[in-house]
């Protein structure tokens, strides 16, 4: 059976970055990798009023598309974020999209999942959009893999087998050879940490996926200094925080 992945366009013109996304899944369909591109503009998504009733209830209060969308990312093998840059960072049909996901923070659904991103720009913001789109994947407990990128003077470029070779690497490799990084691991300590301080239902949450006896969410290669320093980070965390009744 072939790996499926799912393609989140942001752009509303469907040119630069969406061109990208049309010939990455071209080139997937060689190797087998069936990918699904889905245009946000295409969907309701309102805007986050920051009320937390998705992180106490599990439920949020607006009716539109997000919670389908949210159950849509899950189904798939891997996924891709692009946007084109505005101002020094991602679209805002995209923001809108990732503020949403805030419950995935603290409840984390796409464990194990990479994520590849594709950005496109007239002249800069790379590093800076980047940056920050790598750090919302391992927010929802997936992890980054390649990034593809395109400036105005380059976007008719091909993408090339080398850029997305990684990406494609993870998405067959069996889970147990992954190596996550320290940053993961730490984000992984205050995660928990929380779960079993603050909220809940997180606690009940990461205790049905049997993270809290874990070093991260699934058995991996993990280096043991790394380990040493994530543990270290997690008694001390574990000891400042404060139990919050709810």
């Amino acid at each position: 059976m072939n790996k499926k992945v799912l393609a989140i366009n942001s752009s509303k013109r469907k040119r630069n970055t969406y061109g990208l996304l049309i010939d990455i899944k071209e080139q997937f369909e060689k190797i087998n990798i069936d990918v699904d591109i889905i245009n946000l503009h295409d969907y309701n998504i309102e805007l986050c009023t920051g009320c937390e009733s998705c992180i106490l209830k599990d439920k949020c209060f607006l009716d539109d598309d997000m919670d389908m969308l949210m159950n849509k990312l899950q189904q798939y093998d891997g996924i891709i974020l692009s946007t084109p840059i505005y101002l020094n960072n991602i679209s805002g049909k995209l923001k809108m999209f990732i503020d949403r996901t805030c419950r995935w923070v603290h409840r984390p659904a796409l464990a194990g999942i990479p994520i590849m991103n594709v950005v496109t720009t007239s002249s800069s913001g790379i590093k800076n959009t980047l940056k920050y789109m790598d750090n919302v994947a391992v927010q929802w407990g997936a992890f980054p893999t390649d990034n593809i990128s395109r400036k105005v003077t380059t976007v008719k470029e091909k993408v090339q087998p080398k850029e997305y070779e990684n990406f494609v690497k993870h998405i067959m490799m069996d889970k147990k050879l992954y190596k996550p990084s320290i940053e993961q691991l730490i984000y992984f300590s205050v995660s928990k940490v929380l779960a079993l301080k603050v909220i809940k239902r997180d606690a009940k949450y990461w205790e049905d996926k049997g993270w809290l006896s874990k070093n991260y969410f699934y058995d991996s290669k993990i280096n043991i200094f790394k380990k040493v320093i994530a543990n270290r980070f997690y008694k001390m965390l574990y000891k400042k925080v404060n139990r919050v009744e709810e």
